[in-house]
């Protein structure tokens, strides 16, 4: 079936129109296919806890002493506002603080299927188009900024860079090696870490429903939670691999973070559905 028609759609279908400072935009936001990486790992919780001074929000840190950090790197090749590409930088957060989580490398994943209580804080966001850029700041209250970017894929690798649309400075560039499929190492931790029943559940669920929350004073003052929902033609998951994957930020102030990559998510097929924030 072509894209737009999945399931997905129809339960989450196009409901009306805004009007934004570009014009007439569709809501909600759907992205009905492309592909990307999510790649989990942790950074700096010092800095963190710096950028984040202004939310009502803990970070979520390892018994290490380590926050708890994502990268969403996406090539959307269809959605309701047209093809453009993401680069996300997400803190994983509690409204209330928690005990340290065990030392895993697998721990952003597991987060994001398992545990409600953490959320998702769409912290840094660079979009290639003036419209996405327009949508997620004036309708999602995201801190989405103008990018110039780049993103390839072959069997053996996708690459990827991203720089400030104004000055070209960089913000991030790379390359990852495409996972082919699941390794085994990495496949059977993450069934050890949510266990045989809940895994088979989240098999047998057509989509992944993820609450992502907004940074305040973009448009809204408070962490809104915005019900969002994913299905994935094809999820290969591995460790991160420093003979095959390089990262390199540019100096902003997320290079501060000093990043540590730790596992690699390849998806394609990529669907999607933003809501509202409420």
């Amino acid at each position: 079936m072509p894209s737009s028609e999945h399931p997905l759609f129809k339960q989450h279908p196009r409901t009306g129109t805004a009007f934004i400072s570009i014009g007439e935009v569709p809501i909600p936001y759907q992205i009905y296919n492309g592909y990307g990486l999510f790649i989990g790992g942790v950074g700096e919780l010092e800095v963190v806890q710096r950028l984040l001074h202004h939310e009502a929000l803990t970070p979520v840190q390892t018994a290490d002493g380590k926050a708890i950090i994502g990268l969403w790197i996406c090539n959307f090749t269809a959605a309701s506002l047209g093809p453009h590409h993401e680069l996300q930088i997400s803190f994983f957060v509690s409204r209330r603080p928690l005990a340290p989580l065990p030392n895993n490398p697998l721990n952003t994943l597991a987060i994001l299927l398992t545990r409600p209580n953490i959320h998702m804080l769409c912290y840094g966001l660079w979009n290639n188009t003036p419209q996405v850029v327009a949508y997620n700041r004036e309708l999602l209250s995201l801190n989405a900024q103008l990018t110039s970017s780049a993103i390839t894929r072959n069997r053996q690798h996708i690459s990827f860079s991203f720089a400030a649309a104004d000055t070209q400075q960089p913000v991030l560039t790379g390359t990852i090696g495409q996972p082919q499929r699941t390794s085994v190492a990495a496949g059977l931790a993450l069934l050890r870490i949510i266990g045989f029943r809940r895994s088979m559940a989240l098999a047998r669920q057509p989509w992944v429903s993820t609450p992502v929350l907004n940074p305040v004073g973009v448009v809204l003052s408070h962490n809104a939670a915005a019900e969002t929902f994913t299905h994935n033609d094809v999820n290969a998951v591995r460790y991160y691999d420093h003979r095959l994957d390089r990262l390199d930020f540019g100096a902003t102030p997320y290079q501060a973070l000093q990043f540590m990559p730790q596992c690699v998510q390849y998806m394609d097929g990529f669907k999607f559905v933003y809501l509202q924030p409420t």
